[in-house]
């Protein structure tokens, strides 16, 4: 009793680590079937990631002043898996890597060019794992020496709308007007929708807000050939100021006087203000405004009086027409 008892300890030990040895190889053929099974529901992933990407499209070119500028079209959605693009050039030879824009990225500038040579260019998009897609389409261009900017812009307002005039730079020449609400910032989109063969522009005008234009001339081609912006003209309807009233004439009754003049030429008149003085007052004061072109005083007037009538730009006031001794003198 005494002998068995003393190997206890050790069978019970061997009996721990044959369990543990067992309890290990268990474990170690779940890890194994899990790992391929689960494989199995992951291989898409990591297979798609050695995938081609989707190569950009819609690769296209404007030539303005000393620089191209080629831009191209990838989906959004598709630039976390994309690393960057490679952009690829030709000139009479095989293709070189010019550029390699980050995946967010959809232009770029090229300034290493003459006019009058022919240009390929490509873009390919580089995946994760530096996979490269397949060729855009391949752009052909042949920049063409851009003209001189227009000369002498001018601008009319008439009824509803704005109309730019600007000199001819020579024959055959296009142009594009590019419009702006701030100052020296324009965009690449011209408020025209073709070129313009005509030296002149008709605009829907804002009275309320200022406006900025320049005017580039053009040869038309696929890509433009723009060149230099003309000076910049600013339009700032809070200085326009409108013409005198013409024709002004008042009608005095025992009990009012009617006042009616002609409207100034402008179109953009928001309105009129009507002024009085009398014999009893040192200066003129305001007594009304309307928005035709016609006023009644219901001040009866019984002695002399003068009137004045301006017309009301967006902000300011135009030159008054005026009119004296306006008295009523009943019929004899």
């Amino acid at each position: 009793m005494k002998a068995f008892s003393a190997h206890m300890p050790s069978l019970f030990i061997y009996k721990c680590i044959f369990r543990a040895r067992r309890f290990l190889i268990v474990f170690l053929l779940v890890g194994v079937c899990c790992f391929f099974f689960s494989c199995g529901k992951r291989g898409d992933p990591t297979l798609k990631s050695y995938e081609k990407p989707p190569p950009p499209a819609g690769l296209r070119a404007i030539h303005r002043e000393t620089e191209i500028l080629l831009m191209w079209d990838f989906p959004k959605d598709k630039e976390p898996i994309i690393k960057a693009f490679h952009l690829m050039k030709s000139k009479n030879k095989d293709f070189e890597r010019i550029a390699i824009p980050g995946s967010d990225r959809r232009s770029y500038i090229e300034r290493n060019f003459e006019t009058g040579i022919e240009y390929k260019y490509k873009i390919n998009s580089q995946n994760l794992k530096g996979i490269i897609s397949n060729d855009s389409n391949i752009l052909a261009v042949i920049p063409a020496d851009t003209p001189s900017p227009p000369g002498k812009i001018s601008y009319e307002v008439k009824d509803n709308f704005l109309i730019l005039n600007w000199k001819s730079v020579e024959e055959q020449i296009l142009y594009n007007v590019y419009k702006s609400y701030e100052k020296g910032i324009y965009g690449l989109i011209p408020v025209n929708k073709e070129p313009l063969k005509e030296t002149s522009f008709r605009d829907a005008f804002d009275i309320t807000r200022a406006v900025y234009y320049t005017v580039r001339s053009l040869r038309g081609s696929d890509i433009r050939d723009e060149g230099m912006a003309s000076e910049e003209i600013n339009i700032e309807p809070s200085e326009f100021i409108p013409s005198m009233p013409a024709g002004i004439q008042a009608i005095a009754r025992e009990i009012d006087v009617y006042i009616i003049w002609q409207e100034p030429p402008e179109t953009w008149i928001s309105g009129y203000r009507i002024y009085r003085k009398t014999e009893a007052d040192k200066d003129y004061t305001l007594i009304g405004e309307t928005q035709v072109p016609a006023f009644i005083d219901n001040d009866k007037p019984l002695t002399f009086r003068n009137y004045r009538v301006s017309a009301l730009g967006p902000v300011k006031e135009g030159p008054p027409a005026e009119i004296k001794n306006v008295i009523f003198t009943p019929l004899q």
